[in-house]
Parts: structure tokens; sequence; C-alpha cells
């Protein structure tokens, strides 16, 4: 049955969302399949979003500004790290961003400083979990990318990549031919290095597939038409050594502090909110009329 928190729908999809998450933690792979697997995560699911939702609406209770040459910084540092990898919108991004720095402030209002994770926390993590700190492959690579969208016809974004390739062939260098052609501009193509993953999965099948040196020919993502080039690559393999990882484990351990946290915190605003469960027809209204409250 549908949920109200406060008088607010809980979307259906980001219960479904949230179970798919969940789905994926090692502690839920471990349970067979079946009935009461997925009872239990349908309940899991529900409680972590009514979570999310009750730390939301606390934060939006909050007067105080978001200051927005702050937000205007974040979304600079977004864009730039991207490099093309993603296609921005920075209306919605700024204000995803403004709610995001909402809620942060809330949560330490609600729940302070929390302790980092020690060195000797960090190493007990390592040695428990060694064999899952696998190196993985890494590839560096560069692209030329023309962008299809509602602003850019695939056609013409077709004729483009191709006068692109025309003039790599001819004999220009990428960086340049990149900089005259690519709807991504930052440096001159250079995406950095990179995992399996980071990528959507049709450039992940390209680059990864080329060795240093190489260019591939044209082919198309969900964003577009690319020409890729693999600068360097490294080849996956072995557990990496805690000095490589270390960095990754501290934000692990620090996330699930904060994650353990926020379930405190939204256990204190549950013994004042209302959440109650209604009918199809009640959240059918409610969707009709959202300016209607329960």
């Amino acid at each position: 049955m549908p949920i109200l928190v406060n008088g607010e729908l809980v979307p259906l999809e980001s219960i479904r969302e949230e179970e798919r998450r969940l789905a994926q933690l090692p502690e839920w792979q471990g349970i067979p399949d079946g009935l009461e697997k997925s009872m239990r995560l349908r309940q899991a699911a529900e409680s972590c979003v009514i979570d999310g939702i009750l730390l939301r609406q606390q934060a939006d209770k909050d007067p105080r500004p978001i200051d927005s040459a702050l937000v205007a910084t974040e979304v600079q540092r977004l864009t730039t790290a991207q490099t093309c990898r993603v296609l921005f919108d920075e209306r919605p991004l700024s204000r995803q961003i403004e709610g995001r720095l909402r809620l942060q402030r809330t949560m330490r209002d609600l729940i302070g400083p929390l302790p980092q994770p020690t060195e000797d926390e960090i190493l007990r993590f390592y040695q428990a979990r060694r064999q899952a700190f696998q190196r993985p492959e890494i590839v560096h690579a560069a692209h030329i990318v023309k962008h299809v969208d509602e602003a850019h016809p695939e056609e013409d974004a077709r004729a483009a990549i191709e006068a692109a390739l025309a003039a790599l062939e001819r004999g220009d260098p990428f960086a340049a031919v990149a900089g005259r052609y690519s709807d991504c501009q930052g440096n001159d193509g250079d995406l950095g290095s990179f995992e399996r993953g980071v990528m959507v999965e049709e450039f992940d099948n390209v680059v990864f597939a080329m060795q240093p040196g190489e260019r591939s020919p044209i082919f198309r993502t969900p964003f577009g038409f690319h020409i890729a080039e693999v600068r360097s690559k490294i080849s996956g393999g072995g557990i990496a050594e805690l000095s490589e990882v270390r960095d990754t484990i501290k934000s692990f351990l620090t996330a699930v502090r904060e994650q353990d946290a926020a379930r405190q915190a939204a256990g204190r605003l549950r013994t004042q909110a209302s959440i109650r469960r209604i009918t199809a027809r009640e959240a059918w209204d409610l969707a009709a009329a959202p300016g209607r409250t329960a």
C-alpha cells in the first residue's frame, strides 16, 4: 500500500530503486531468493526511503539560505570534473546541490561532529577483507564527442564526427582535432585515467579492448558519436596494498558511520512524524492534486 510521511506521498519508484541498491549489498546477496527475502527487502527499502524523506523534510524547514556562491562553486567543480562524461543542465543540478547542502547542514545540527576512523580501524578492515581489494584494470583515454540530443540532430552530429575523423586521418594531432570539433572542450578531450564502470558501458567496451596508442573508429553511446584514443593502460589483478586503498576504506567507514548516525536521527524524527499507509485511491487523489495535504 502507498505510504504518506507527514502528508507527503512516498514515490513507489524511490522504494524500488532502494530495493535494487540494497539487493547488491553483500549481506543481501547471501540470502537465498524467495518470498521471505523479497518481503524483508521491501521493508528495509521502505524504511530507508522514509528516513531519507524525514531528514529532507527537516532540512526544508530550516529558513537559513544556502550561500549561492558555494552552490555555483560546486556546480563548476562537478561539471569540470566530469569532463563531458555526462551532459549537465545546470539549473536542476544547482537545485540538487542546494538540497544536498541543506541536508548536510541539518545532519550536522542533528548529530554533531562524528569521530573519524582510526588507523587501527582502517587496518583491521583491510586485513579482514584483503581479498576484496583486487587492483582494477585502468585506462587513460581521450575522446572527441558530438552530442546527439534535442538541440543536436543525429545527422548533424554524424557529419561533424566524420569531419573530425577525416582531420585525424590527414595527420592532425588528436588534441587539436578535439579542440576544433568536440563538444567536450575541456582538456583537449583528455578524460584522464579511469576504471571500468566509470563511463557508460558502450564507451568501456571500446576503450578497454584497445591498446595504448590505438585510436577507435566512430562509435555510438547514449550521449552521441565518439572517437577515442587510448594513451596508456594498466592491467588489473593482484591484491592492492593498504596504502593504495587506505583513502577508499576511510571514506567507506566514514560513510557507514554517517549512515548509522542518520538512522538514529531519523528514528528520533519518527517519534513526532505522521507515517501511515493509504489506499491506492487516496494516493491517486493526492497525485492528481499535489497541493492537497492528507
